[in-house]
């Protein structure tokens, strides 16, 4: 995921979020908050670590108690940590930290266990790939797969990108690896080492942002034409788009939402359900379409009202609406709800200065945990658009802050 980078400054009460914010204590030092680059829970929720800190700055590693929210342990290393992933069971988590190698470390302590390496570049992506035993890193353009109990490659993914790779996401069955650099994004197939070229063809000029998993063999992302898409892979078949937002984007299948951002410290929610509608919603869907086409102007509006209110689950009879409905109006109140439901966010979570980065949500998808350019890991209801949590990250420039 491409992480937008800006300065900011927080304000306001620190109440019920943990440790207020401090200024920055006197002295030499940076004066603007460190920024959050990456963030990952555990595998079972207890442990939220962010990677801290721009590529030719001091960076750290920080890790906090999920429920308690008190933090675990702070890392610090000379340049920034850009990527962090846990491993399947939990056990270790492995970081990108301004070298040639990977570092993993224990989640608890934050004690080194292994680094993995070298590469002949910087890395700047890692990513676990589950079901595998496997860890992918991206460096200069060649994607390694480590065995990670031997510290061995067991295999190299070459071509796809000419110069570096930056970010990597990893299919939740280990079938599937996504990878970013600065000329575009490619699509491998794991096992057999070979690019998914038919299903990653960009159009020129046309970058992708925040590509997530939202099935094990589907992707959601947005572009630069502020479009979001969801193909299937190794098809490439295009399985929905709509005009969204771009950026960065985070996805719970559990909630049915996702998060998105886009040059701003505000994340918009979005109802995104991908499931089929029970058989009490799909009576309601087929009712509400009837109703479209009613003879009186006020029963029309309730029900493009209260199909919106349906939500996502709709969108499939909505777009057969579009094209197929028995009058013009309901092929307009079909698009128009379609729009609606797809384009307008439920709620928008306001709170950080800095410009949003790194986003994930916890496992059952209760808390959606953010970082920003302000300093700050910021935990959220989603439901409520409630800030539950304020997480102070620490100023990796600084020792004398803890």
């Amino acid at each position: 995921m491409r992480v937008l980078t800006a300065c900011g400054l927080i304000t306001g009460l620190g109440i019920g979020f943990g440790r207020a914010y401090e200024p920055p204590p006197k002295g030499d030092g940076p004066l603007h908050p460190p920024s959050v680059r990456g963030l990952a829970y555990s595998p079972d929720g207890s442990i939220l670590i962010a990677a801290v800190g721009n590529q030719n700055e001091p960076g750290e590693a920080v890790a906090w108690d999920a429920t308690t929210r008190k933090r675990l342990w702070v890392r610090r290393g000379p340049k920034g940590f850009s990527s962090v992933s846990f491993a399947p069971d939990g056990k270790s988590v492995a970081m990108a930290h301004g070298t040639s190698s990977a570092l993993r470390l224990d989640p608890l302590t934050g004690e080194k266990l292994t680094e993995i390496g070298p590469h002949p570049k910087t890395v700047r992506a890692c990513v676990h790939l589950p079901g595998t035993g496997l860890l992918a890193t991206g460096s200069d353009g060649t994607i390694r797969l480590w065995d990670v109990k031997t510290g061995k490659t067991t295999n190299e993914l070459k071509g796809g990108h000419p110069a570096e790779v930056t970010s990597l996401v990893a299919s939740p069955n280990g079938k599937w690896l996504i990878s970013t650099g600065p000329d575009g994004t490619r699509g491998w197939d794991v096992a057999a080492g070979t690019e998914l070229k038919e299903a990653f063809n960009q159009d020129r000029g046309t970058a992708w942002y925040g590509v997530t998993f939202v099935a094990p063999d589907r992707i959601l992302f947005g572009d630069n034409s502020a479009t979001q898409r969801i193909i299937e892979l190794p098809s490439g078949k295009e399985l929905l788009r709509y005009k969204g937002f771009g950026g960065g984007i985070a996805y719970s299948s559990g909630a049915g939402v996702a998060a998105f951002h886009w040059h701003s410290p505000d994340i918009r929610i979005m109802d995104l359900a991908l499931r089929a509608p029970t058989a009490t919603e799909q009576a309601r869907i087929e009712k509400l379409l009837k109703e479209f086409d009613d003879d009186s102007y006020v029963v029309r509006v309730a029900a493009s009202k209260a199909m919106r209110e349906v939500g996502s689950v709709a969108e499939p009879a909505l777009r057969s609406a579009m094209a197929g409905g028995p009058s013009a109006e309901v092929r307009m109140r079909a698009r128009e709800s379609r729009k609606a439901i797809l384009e307008e966010p439920l709620r928008t979570l306001k709170g950080h200065t800095g410009e949003a980065g790194p986003m994930a949500f916890s496992p059952d998808g209760k808390v959606l945990a953010t970082g920003a350019d302000d300093g700050t890991v910021r935990l959220w209801d989603p439901p409520s658009a409630r800030e539950l949590a304020r997480l102070i990250v620490p100023d990796p420039h600084r020792s004398d802050d803890p």
